[in-house]
């Protein structure tokens, strides 16, 4: 299933006695890993386009299915949920806090989600864009591409789902824009998926898809080729079908041209072609924490049966305990006690190897083993208590066998 999934999206705005129909039932599927640029002149509705897709607006009519969930018909507070988890934005002008540093600017996303720790994620994002050694400047001593970096890594600091940029090159010169263009292609190589809002031809064929608009419809969804393999067919923005084609080909000389003066083409270095799939740290601790609960629990009742068997009662009233009795029952009190650690261990550290999985940057293995070790040691803590519980109530009402 699409990432993305519209079907007869239409936007319609009033102005005075006249209707605009910004979007007029646009259909569009996004996969999962894409890289795809809306372009268009003005008021074609690439920008109320882009409005709908990260959940600031809400559409006159049709559908809007975000990772398989029907955004149109979501409350305001699950929309902010949404913007804030499954999306990252990057604006043409920034939008960052001046008296802040650009580490604490990354934060922003983190702290509106009430994450704990906000350092590592946001020192992370900025390492992925190259920018770690600027941590602490802010924005008044950043560069405008080094500004555009910092903006990059608090979309993608919650590891969202979508990244939407607007016109994210449209105030920086071109040598500029190329190297934000190369982080956008390393990230989508990193399976980042990517819609980019241009009105820029060049930019929109670094894309690797483009969509152009008029008058709010699709008029252009077609792949953009590889160097030299038929790009020049694709049509310029707004521009006639035979206007030729020269972001490929420029693109490929910034890079040819960075190799001849002996450096790497702009921010190809700053990340691998793809992400391993990790195991977070701790998931296996948990796992065996939660699981060992049960057990312990089991041995708890296993051997207390067997001192309820071995009672006093066996002995007579004035015949003391025989030392295996006395063993026994601390072997009891020893294997609930154990239990109970192991217990709150599985429910403590499981909830915190999720907490990594879910804020920490990254392709990460292991969530089924936390949730596992987060139930099994909920079960341990929970069972002894409801059994507690019912037997009070039991000697309470003086139930039968009480």
């Amino acid at each position: 299933m699409p990432l993305i999934q519209v079907r007869g999206l239409t936007k319609l705005y009033r102005m005075g006695d006249t209707i605009v129909r910004a979007l007029d039932g646009v259909d569009l599927d996004i996969e999962a890993g894409e890289f795809l640029a809306i372009t268009g002149p003005s008021g074609s509705g690439k920008s109320t386009m882009m409005h709908l897709l990260g959940c600031l607006d809400r559409p006159t009519a049709g559908t809007y299915l975000l990772a398989g969930r029907n955004v149109s018909e979501m409350s305001d507070r699950e929309l902010a949920r949404v913007r804030n988890r499954s999306i990252g934005f990057v604006f043409q002008t920034f939008n960052l806090l001046n008296r802040t540093t650009a580490l604490e600017n990354v934060a922003v996303p983190l702290f509106y989600a009430r994450r704990a720790n906000t350092r590592g994620p946001s020192r992370r994002a900025l390492e992925r864009v190259g920018l770690s050694e600027r941590a602490l400047h802010t924005p008044v001593e950043l560069s405008g591409g080094e500004r555009q970096r910092v903006a990059i890594a608090r979309a993608i600091v919650n590891d969202p789902l979508l990244v939407l940029a607007d016109e994210p090159t449209g105030n920086l010169d071109s040598r500029t824009g190329q190297q934000i263009m190369e982080i956008f292609r390393a990230l989508n190589e990193q399976g980042v998926t990517i819609v980019l809002v241009t009105h820029e031809h060049d930019v929109a064929v670094q894309a690797k898809r483009i969509v152009q608009m008029r008058d709010g419809k699709i008029v252009l969804d077609r792949p953009v080729a590889a160097p030299g393999v038929g790009s020049g067919d694709l049509p310029a923005a707004g521009g006639p079908p035979d206007m030729p084609a020269a972001g490929a080909a420029q693109r490929a000389a910034v890079v040819v041209g960075s190799a001849a003066q002996g450096r790497e083409p702009a921010a190809v270095h700053l990340l691998p072609a793809a992400l391993p799939r990790r195991l977070a740290a701790g998931a296996n601790g948990a796992l065996a924490c939660g699981i060992a609960g049960p057990f312990l629990l089991l041995a708890t009742g296993l051997v207390g049966f067997v001192v309820g068997r071995m009672g006093p009662q066996q002995f007579g009233p004035h015949r003391p305990p025989p030392p295996v009795l006395i063993v026994l029952t601390l072997v009891t009190a020893l294997c609930f006690l154990l239990a109970l650690i192991a217990g709150f261990a599985g429910i403590f550290w499981g909830r915190a190897v999720r907490r990594r999985i879910r804020t920490v940057p990254g392709v990460w293995g292991g969530e089924g083993r936390a949730r596992a070790a987060w139930i099994c040691g909920l079960l341990t803590v929970l069972v002894p208590v409801v059994l507690i519980c019912v037997r009070i109530v039991a000697h309470v009402v003086k139930l039968p066998g009480a």
